[in-house]
């Protein structure tokens, strides 16, 4: 049986799993594992040989029935639903030589004569040929980068100009460099100084020039004192904080400290001017000794820092004449500019007498956004509020 040769009329590649954040790497698999049957030969990588076919029984499907795993009989369905989708032109992998099939990866596979390559999306997967591809030389570097004698691939598509002789990862998948560029998934970093990039922690790199968010050049930052905090988002060099490659403005680089780092949103900072969430101080906070509770929660003398990871907002709770007391911020959504106070008494029914205040140092109080006060008063929030509050005395 001969491949089967589909061409579509654009490049979108809206069947490929998208390309991982600096903040949040995507997992390996694409569904759940089928279990192998009696008689299955392990290839690795998630492949069999099953009764004289090839079969990916990693997570998800392409065929239907039988063949629902079998990598070189897709569905009809599923070429539609790919033409559809206008990713192409592409091969399917009909005719693979079964006895010399080899899994290199579970990406990458080849036969004696061909390459493949396995697309993925939610429960489904789509072997494919890579046409100019040498199956002698070809390499894997990397989960989606790899290389053959002529070319460097990331993923499915080769990286024009990308030197396969020098080519090395620097981090993850998606980051490599090669004698003369450094590339970022498709793209190369422009100015970037192959020789001296290196990866720093998180979503940091540096070389001799610059310091870098993901592929992204940080404005004034200097290589030569820039650190990373604790693996987080959070760096600084001599003269300035950042996050995420963002300026913290009004941070005292010299006392800055790390308290928390949550990966999935948010940090807990302190300087000499108090203690931080991300980029907001938490109300009434002072600089101080602080202890950690739990992932979300701090203490520091006679308050809880606590973090809302609804809206990723301080709040700070408190006792105040015998009563159990919250407080955060009302902010302007697209700039997070800070508008003015919530304050509420926290009881075991909801949040009571709910007022709002100026901020320190100001008089007016600004109209609060109709979703700000229902979003402190959620249910889940008082009760963070509530085992705050029994870290009090």
């Amino acid at each position: 049986m001969t491949s089967r040769k589909i061409i579509t009329s654009a490049l979108a590649l809206l069947l490929l799993l998208p390309v991982a954040s600096c903040q949040q790497k995507q997992p390996a698999g694409n569904g759940a594992a089928a279990k192998p049957l009696p008689g299955d030969v392990d290839l690795g990588h998630g492949y069999v040989k099953r009764d004289g076919a090839i079969h990916f029984i990693g997570g998800g499907t392409t065929g239907t029935g039988a063949n629902a795993t079998r990598i070189d009989m897709p569905s009809p369905e599923l070429l539609k639903k790919v033409v559809d989708s206008q990713y192409g032109p592409f091969t399917t992998a009909e005719g693979l030589d079964v006895e010399s099939f080899e899994a290199l990866s579970e990406e990458y596979t080849r036969d004696e004569k061909r390459v493949y390559f396995k697309v993925v999306s939610t429960g489904e997967f789509l072997v494919i040929l890579l046409e100019d591809a040498d199956p002698g030389s070809f390499d894997v570097l990397g989960r989606n980068l790899a290389r053959d004698k002529d070319h460097v691939w990331y993923l499915e598509t080769i990286q024009q100009g990308a030197d396969p002789a020098s080519v090395e990862l620097i981090d993850g998948d998606q980051v490599f460099k090669d004698k003369d560029s450094v590339h970022y998934a498709y793209d190369i970093i422009a100015g970037a100084d192959p020789a001296t990039f290196r990866h720093l922690s998180s979503g940091y790199y540096a070389d001799k020039n610059r310091a870098y968010w993901g592929p992204t050049p940080i404005a004034d930052a200097d290589p030569v004192t820039f650190k990373v905090l604790g693996g987080s988002f959070i760096a600084t060099d001599k003269t300035n904080a950042y996050r995420s490659g963002e300026l913290m403005k009004g941070f005292d680089v010299a006392s800055l400290e790390l308290i928390l780092h949550n990966p999935y949103g948010y940090q807990i900072l302190s300087d000499k001017n108090g203690i931080h969430m991300n980029m907001m101080k938490f109300p009434r906070s002072k600089p101080g000794t602080v202890k950690v509770i739990d992932d979300g929660m701090v203490k520091s003398d006679d308050l809880v820092f606590l973090a809302d990871t609804y809206h990723s907002v301080p709040v700070t709770v408190f006792k105040e004449d015998g009563k159990l007391m919250a407080e955060t911020y009302s902010y302007d959504p697209a700039s997070r500019e800070l508008q003015c106070l919530i304050t509420a008494e926290v009881t075991p029914k909801g949040l009571e007498n709910v007022r709002t205040g100026p901020l320190p140092g100001k008089t007016e109080v600004p109209a609060v956004p109709d979703w700000r006060i229902p979003v402190f008063e959620r249910p889940d929030l008082v009760e963070r509020m509530i085992e705050a509050g029994k870290h009090l005395k």
